[in-house]
This record gives structure tokens, sequence and C-alpha cells, in this order.
């Protein structure tokens, strides 16, 4: 599974980039650094942590770009589903 997401150079977590900087950059400014990052990542082969490191405090980069750092609401889906669950499981 961790070679088939490291296939997307980390571009995988974008959402989760840009949610960590746009109340630090504006949603704006994160958008636009954040497209030119993946278009670098893109065109040269470079992860997304590396086109981003000029960007962001050292170690951060990496930590973000992550998707073992990220689950998303992967938690609050499973908690919402086990209270969905029915009293009398078939057997």
């Amino acid at each position: 599974m961790r070679e088939n997401l490291g296939l997307t150079h980390g571009l995988i977590v974008s959402e989760r980039i840009a949610a960590a900087l746009a109340p630090v950059l504006g949603r704006a400014r994160a958008k636009e650094l954040l497209t030119e990052a993946s278009r670098r990542t893109a065109a040269e082969g470079i992860s997304l942590a590396e086109a981003l490191s000029g960007a962001l405090p050292a170690g951060r980069p990496a930590e973000l770009t992550d998707p073992t750092h990220y689950t998303g609401s992967a938690a609050a889906l499973v908690d919402r589903a086990l209270d969905r669950k029915p009293e009398h499981p078939h057997a």
C-alpha cells in the first residue's frame, strides 16, 4: 500500500497541506503555492515535500506529505458506524 501511495509523490495528501497552509498564508496564497509545488512535482519528478521545502519550516513538508500521518475523518466515520450497529446482529 505504501508503495502505491508513493507513486503520487505526496500529491495524495494535498488537501491536508492546503488545510494546514490556509490559516497561515490565506486560502488563495496556499492554493497558489500548492498548485505550483504540484506542477513541479509532476514536471521534475520530485516529491511534493521537496517542492514545498523552501516554503515551510524544516521537517514540516515531510510530515504533512506522509500519508500515514493523515487519516482524515476515518476515526469519526468508524465511531459513527459502530454507533449504528444493529442491536440484534444476525447469527
